[in-house]
């Protein structure tokens, strides 16, 4: 996906003025019958209460009997509703609704058909949305054009402090618009596509709720699936989107003709509410193109990469030392087992020094993946931090080692700020006849699930980085809590497969310990007070159906003997990431009159 240009649409701020107006008579009447309602009129004074018809250069106008709703938020009665008396670019609002001298009000548009009845919570739909329109009730959908957004316009505001009469009676007020508009052109071979029928963006919010007291806007299901029907061919559509600060679309767009084409976006994009974004993509007419996602993934300022460090014999990649390299999939590791229950695994290989592994020591270099017990005691006797460290060759960051600077491991700290910064699905990946279970680190979760364990539906269960156990119940059970991830879902954070440890140094008889029912994962952090441990993440999946998320934070986490073998998972080292990250999303801003 190429940026063409992004713009920022300016809300037309409308000042009004509010009073009671007993005397004019009114048939619209409270929704939800509570006390006694009172008249209540927002007249248009000094400029035009610009609403309903969308335009991003004309403004937008009233049409007569468009409604909103009226929210006391000091003494909540339920929802009212206002009501446009007439069309144009001003127009009175009118309604009977609860209030009294000194209450604050939220004033919401459009008045929806269908609310929530737990108080002051609106639920708010892009794909269709039923809503009064010129005063009858109508149920409609996106078909990719500006106009259209006249049914998704939501906009909020609050007026503060009303007055019963007199001077002080006049406020300030404006309605926000809590909604984002993008303008998707489409380029297939330099050329663009003129005959679009229908658009489907995937990986989106399509469902939100909206909090009338706050304007705080939240997402309680995952992201899904948005489909745009155009009524006649377009060369541009125009949709209107949830903000959403992590935007990694993919695209499907289809002609007149029958013809599809695809696109996806790799680099996350930041969404915001009341912008405008207009961009081009660059499509093809291959079916799901899913080229394989960058080794890394930004978090927070944070490159994290998606892959388990491996070393195998006989590899040889340009800029990596012989042996070394990332795992070729996130759930990729050595010595899988069908059945992540099976608590006797297949033996090792008995070469204990030219099989493949990817189980090391803290902070061995030389002859780190060497499994025999001869060789248990190479680690480091370093007792501070280890990230990006080299001594001699033969200690230090084995994945800074072994990329030639371009990975490094990571700290304590970058593990709190991953668990801290993403919700962490419970779930299992199938390759083949194999069951890989782990834990996801999702970034595009909403901001009230990040930190948060989250079921298969995306329900919050627990706190992430917290040693407690939560029952999941087993993989393969109908009832079962864990989520069965598609790597369209890996794809979208950082996945860590249960790859077990190697702890035990038997020659005779060498086995993993528990591969696909525990993980670890060494941090570059040595015990400051032991030279012959260091801190590690950990997390368990039991017989039983328990599981217990990912932790740096228990209480042995910082405890682990640097003789056992466990994985890594590398950063991407990058001193520039956030700049780097902010020129590739570097926005121009234009004014378009009317927003």
């Amino acid at each position: 996906m190429i940026t063409k240009s992004l713009y920022s649409i300016l809300l037309s701020v409308a000042f009004l003025g509010l009073t009671s107006c007993s005397s004019e008579n009114n048939d619209e009447h409270s929704e939800l019958v509570g006390s006694s309602t009172r008249s209540f009129v927002v007249k248009q004074e000094t400029a035009p209460l610009t609403r309903t018809n969308v335009s991003l250069t004309n403004g937008v106008t009233w049409n007569a009997g468009d409604r909103l709703f009226a929210y006391n938020i000091t003494n909540p009665q339920g929802y009212d509703q206002l009501t446009a008396i007439s069309d144009g670019e001003r127009s009175n609002l009118k309604g009977d609704i609860h209030w009294k001298e000194g209450d604050e009000l939220a004033l919401f548009y459009p008045f929806r058909h269908v609310y929530r009845e737990n108080m002051g919570k609106v639920d708010l739909g892009l794909s269709e949305n039923t809503l009064y329109h010129k005063g009858e009730l109508v149920v409609r959908r996106q078909n990719g054009t500006v106009e259209n957004f006249r049914y998704f316009d939501y906009a909020w505001g609050k007026l503060k402090n009303i007055k019963e009469a007199g001077k002080d009676i006049w406020a300030d007020f404006k309605l926000e618009r809590q909604y984002s508009v993008l303008c998707l052109k489409v380029l297939y071979e330099g050329q663009p596509v003129t005959d679009m029928k229908q658009l489907t963006i995937k990986n989106v919010y399509n469902e939100a709720t909206f909090d009338l007291a706050t304007g705080k806007m939240t997402y309680e299901q995952p992201k899904g699936e948005l489909k745009i029907t155009a009524d006649t061919p377009l060369e541009t559509f125009y949709v209107a989107l949830f903000p959403d600060d992590n935007f990694t679309p993919s695209y499907i767009i289809e002609t007149v003709s029958g013809k599809k084409f695809y696109a996806t976006v790799t680099e996350p994009l930041n969404y915001q509410p009341a912008k405008y974004y207009e961009y081009t993509v660059h499509v093809t007419t291959t079916p799901c193109p899913c080229p394989s996602p960058s080794p890394c993934i930004n978090i927070d300022g944070t490159k994290w990469g998606r892959y388990n460090l491996q070393y195998e014999p006989c590899t040889n990649l340009e800029g990596w030392v012989p042996g070394y390299r990332l795992a070729k999939q996130a759930w990729d590791y050595f010595y899988t087992n069908s059945d992540p229950f099976n608590l006797y695994p297949d033996f090792l290989p008995r070469a204990f020094n030219t099989s493949a592994f990817d189980h090391f020591r803290w902070g061995s270099i030389a002859a780190a993946n060497n499994y025999s017990y001869s060789y248990s005691r190479y680690y480091s006797y370093h007792m501070g931090n280890l990230q990006a460290v080299i001594q001699n060759r033969c200690y230090g960051d084995l994945a800074y080692y072994a990329s030639n600077g371009k990975f490094m491991m990571p700290t304590k700290a970058d593990f709190d700020n991953l668990m801290a910064k993403t919700g962490e699905y419970v779930g299992y990946y199938q390759d083949g006849c194999n069951i890989i279970v782990g834990v996801l680190f999702d970034p595009t979760v909403p901001a009230c699930k990040k930190g948060k364990v989250l079921d298969k539906n995306g329900h919050i269960i627990g706190n992430t980085n917290r040693p407690n156990g939560i029952y999941v119940g087993k993989y393969n059970a109908h009832n079962t809590r864990m989520k069965k991830f598609s790597k369209e879902d890996i794809d979208k954070g950082v996945f860590f497969p249960f790859a077990g440890a190697y702890t035990e140094y038997n020659d005779g008889a060498p086995r993993l310990q528990r591969p696909g029912g525990q993980a670890y994962y060494w941090t570059s952090d040595a015990n400051r007070c032991n030279y012959a441990q260091a801190t590690a993440f950990s997390a368990y999946y039991m017989n039983n159906g328990w599981l217990y998320p990912g932790t740096v934070n228990g209480c042995g986490s910082g405890n682990n003997p640097k003789y056992n073998m466990y994985n890594i998972r590398p950063l991407c080292v990058s001193s520039d990431s956030k700049t780097k990250q902010n020129n590739q999303t570097k926005q121009s801003y234009q004014t378009k009159k009317g927003w």
